[in-house]
């Protein structure tokens, strides 16, 4: 009985001590978090949103009860004052954000507050100081500090009278501060990583909910910041030197090289990867017609869109041990060659609300160093749905093309939102376009909601077809070459229920065949195809060999006949010396390339 007083005494003993400043810490470093997860009707709260309070509010909890206890065991009344002043600003500048952006402190603020000069900073508080939002934000954060003000001027400890009530406490907290400690116990983990990878993979792991909190997220927000921004400055001067490089083209015609980049891509769920319903008949029918040729064995570097897109983009291999930021970004050599370049990104990072995968990306891809060089025009908004993107992109690439060089070379490079990620909000919900229902899945061990997640993404999936042949027709008439991969794949109930990417090691091959291969195609005109036979040859003998998604600019510079001191006929898949390397999927080698068909 005795050591069970003892252990009550250490659970109950931080809050029963300081139950105002326990209390009080622990809502504001989780109060801006629980508003962010919350729907905008109260009557649509789930079970699911309750466990998502109980997991933040845990988090809190146990930071406030650690400071509770210093406070207490070592007397620091003093320090309370100061301790209190910390996370009111902390809330404050969540609420802040949160109502006037609808997003909370991030990599992505913190960069944007880096870049911002001290004029665009008085333009910018002249504009969200003195809003309705900024009043909400002040008025809870001065009410929390009356509130406390005056609670505090009579603190009072809580008693029990009998140890059974102190043992009840215990068992009620207990589970609480269990959760929170497992969390602090990830943000501990955090402070040893030092890579961008090695973040991103905690993250993906369980770091997502040790961040619910104010404290843990201000410390991931500076970390991811502080080492992304290495890399991104390497990377930079990389593109920087490479731009002083010679490049040319060898083609006398009239050329466009056009880059579709997929997103979350299972290409086992289309038919010309053997799937039995048709989610892309405007593919199908280009295959039908010789224009369109298949690639059987291509997989993603990385089943995370970060890693995936930088290595994709850059003329790295990873397989010869050379980084992404050691190599230059491709679209950099293609405008130096003479190529006006074009970039339309549908998940490009606009506003405050950013998430972290967003910025890693977005904070390479639009750095003010890298867009004068890589760019001669890129957009500045994101679109609902991909085909709104292309709209956008007609209305205005037509003005674009009344004031544009002389040049007669063009690079196109559309990034896609494709099946990302609820694929149900990835197309439009109008009947002609929900071609697929639960009852067209033939899974008997499925559920129907279940079915109906795969019928969400075959849709998904043909509504990415549709667009993908509106960017075709754009380019029928004209000496045209298009490339579309994806960045990687994605689970949807293939071989067991679960929908999306894991990010264990030791991965089953049916994980990777589905997380990591990914379709690749390449759509060439009838002029290109009349004007390039040897290229068309090449194509053709290679649409069988085993290749890796960080190797694509290599055989972009062959399509464009660019020459470049960046070019290795070795990586490049089109050429008769390119050598098949070893397959390396998240950074650890998994097989042979040449062994890999084996396993589908």
């Amino acid at each position: 009985m005795k050591y069970m007083n003892r252990l009550t005494n250490v659970i109950i003993g931080p809050i029963s001590n300081e139950p105002v400043f326990w209390s009080v810490i622990a809502f504001a470093l989780s109060f801006s978090h629980i508003l962010g997860m919350l729907p905008e009707s109260m009557t649509e709260v789930s079970v699911y949103d309750v466990r998502n309070i109980l997991i933040i509010f845990s988090g809190s909890a146990f930071i406030s009860w650690c400071l509770s206890a210093i406070v207490w065991r070592f007397g620091l009344k003093n320090i309370k004052c100061l301790l209190y002043v910390i996370a009111f600003l902390l809330m404050a500048t969540d609420l802040f954000l949160l109502f006037n952006f609808g997003t909370i402190l991030s990599s992505w603020i913190l960069l944007l507050v880096k870049e911002t000069n001290p004029t665009e900073s008085s333009e910018f508080l002249s504009r969200s100081i003195f809003t309705g939002a900024t009043l909400k934000c002040l008025v809870l954060t001065v009410g929390l500090g009356v509130t406390t003000y005056c609670m505090e001027r009579k603190p009072k400890v809580v008693r029990f009278k009998r140890d059974w009530q102190r043992a009840v406490c215990a068992l009620i907290a207990l589970p609480l501060l269990t959760l929170g400690a497992y969390l602090g116990f990830w943000s501990v983990r955090l402070a040893g990583l030092n890579s961008q990878f090695d973040i991103e993979e905690w993250r993906a792991h369980h770091g997502s909910y040790a961040l619910e909190n104010t404290v843990t997220n201000l410390f991931y927000s500076v970390k991811y910041l502080n080492v992304s921004g290495h890399d991104n400055a390497t990377a930079i001067r990389t593109c920087v030197d490479a731009a002083r490089q010679p490049a040319s083209s060898t083609e006398q015609d009239s050329l466009n090289v056009i880059l579709v980049i997929g997103e979350s891509y299972n290409k086992y769920h289309s038919p010309l990867y053997g799937y039995y319903l048709n989610t892309t008949p405007v593919l199908c029918s280009q295959q039908q017609n010789g224009n369109l040729f298949v690639f059987k064995d291509v997989v993603a570097t990385y089943n995370m869109t970060t890693f995936s897109m930088k290595n994709m983009l850059s003329t790295n291999r990873i397989s010869d041990n050379e980084a992404w930021h050691e190599r230059p970004y491709f679209p950099v050599i293609f405008k130096k060659a003479g190529f006006n370049v074009s970039m339309w990104d549908n998940q490009r990072p606009s506003g405050a609300d950013v998430s972290c995968f967003d910025y890693a990306l977005g904070s390479y891809l639009y750095a003010e160093d890298i867009m004068p060089i890589a760019y001669n025009e890129h957009n500045t908004d994101t679109y609902d749905y991909d085909d709104d993107m292309l709209s956008a992109f007609m209305k205005e690439s037509r003005s674009y093309e009344n004031r544009r060089s002389t040049s007669k070379h063009s690079l196109y490079i559309f990034h896609l939102m494709g099946q990302h990620s609820d694929a149900a909000k990835r197309f439009p919900s109008s009947d002609d376009l929900k071609v697929f229902k639960a009852s067209d899945i033939r899974r008997a061990d499925l559920s129907d909601s279940q079915k109906q997640i795969i019928a969400d993404y075959d849709n998904a999936t043909c509504y990415n077809d549709y667009v993908i042949g509106r960017i075709i027709n754009m380019f029928k008439d004209s000496p045209s070459v298009i490339v579309y991969l994806s960045d990687h794949g994605e689970e949807v109930y293939d071989y067991r229920h679960f929908v999306g990417r894991t990010h264990e090691r030791n991965k089953k091959k049916e994980a990777i065949k589905y997380q990591y291969d990914i379709p690749m195609m390449i759509w060439c005109s009838d002029k290109y195809i009349q004007n390039h036979p040897q290229h068309i040859e090449r194509i053709r003998q290679a649409v069988g060999k085993p290749m890796s998604s960080d190797i694509l600019p290599h055989t972009l510079f062959h399509l464009a006949s660019i020459k470049t001191p960046f070019y290795k006929p070795e990586n490049d898949v089109l050429s008769k010396e390119y050598v098949v390397g070893k397959r390396i999927l998240q950074g650890y080698i998994v097989e042979e390339a040449s062994s890999l068909r084996s396993r589908q």
